[in-house]
């Protein structure tokens, strides 16, 4: 597995999350964006090192979905929507989605570690250090910061991290 942190960028004005290999090189940066039908606290927007840019937000809620939470995610490609699964959900965060006909699930294991799921198969972990004061990614080899589905589960983390109502520093340092 690669392994992959959230780091805030040194010595600027305008904070913004970078996610760095385990050599400390630049693999994307994490901005807050705006994006149509999403909440606008809420939205943040993926640009690797070579510019694909990749945004997800929560997206506003209204009285009859107060429980069940989307996100939409939108690439050059187009627009997708991810959603919590129903029932599941009451006990621990799970969100589901399909990205070119395959299956995307993220859900949070026992140890309230992030897990993700591609296709059937375990791709992602996303751990936080509480004492270290650093969150990783353990990512599957194949997955690399150009790909959607990493982009996906560094952005989905935020969301995560929403849904557990845990203050992270790495959210509220993006203005």
């Amino acid at each position: 597995m690669k392994q992959y942190r959230y780091s805030l960028s040194p010595g600027s004005r305008k904070h913004k999350v970078l996610i760095e290999d385990e050599s400390g090189d630049e693999i994307a940066q994490i901005d807050r964006t705006v994006l149509r039908n999403c909440e606008r606290r809420n939205t943040y927007s993926y640009t690797s090192a070579q510019g694909r840019i990749v945004k997800l937000g929560l997206k506003k809620r209204k009285f009859r979905d107060m429980n069940i939470s989307k996100y939409i995610l939108q690439t050059d490609q187009g627009e997708m929507v991810f959603k919590e699964r129903p029932g599941s959900n009451l006990l621990h965060f799970r969100v589901d989605g399909k990205i070119d006909g395959r299956f995307l699930s993220i859900e949070e294991d026992w140890a309230g570690d992030m897990e993700v799921y591609y296709h059937g198969r375990h791709v992602a972990t996303v751990k936080e250090d509480v004492a270290a004061r650093e969150t990783l990614i353990l990512s599957d080899p194949q997955f690399d910061g150009e790909s959607l589905p990493f982009s996906i589960v560094v952005l989905m983390y935020f969301m995560f991290k929403l849904y557990k109502r845990e203050p992270w520093q790495m959210a509220d340092m993006l203005s």
